[in-house]
């Protein structure tokens, strides 16, 4: 019964990576993901799920899978992209 509690919680919080992401799409904001074979993609996130990216670059859709993601970076500081806790 412990686990079932445990796994409960654990996919009722939100990841770091997801709300990131959201963020992300939600403000439109420009970002460069940085692919692991050495490219860069300068784009705008338009949707996303468990394993991949729909992104816009220069107008056209592109569909990024999340391994082949080193990272994604974004023009400027995201001052907080975590909700406000409710109390």
């Amino acid at each position: 019964m412990a686990q079932a509690t445990e796994s409960l919680s654990a996919s009722a919080s939100s990841n770091v990576q997801d709300v990131f992401l959201n963020h992300v799409r939600r403000e439109q904001l420009a970002v460069t993901i940085h692919l692991m074979d050495g490219r860069q993609l300068g784009a705008r996130i338009k949707n996303c799920d468990r394993f991949a990216l729909v992104v816009d670059v220069d107008g056209c859709d592109h569909m990024v899978f999340k391994h082949a993601i080193g990272s994604i970076a974004t023009a400027t500081s995201v001052a907080n992209y975590f909700p406000s806790p409710r109390l």
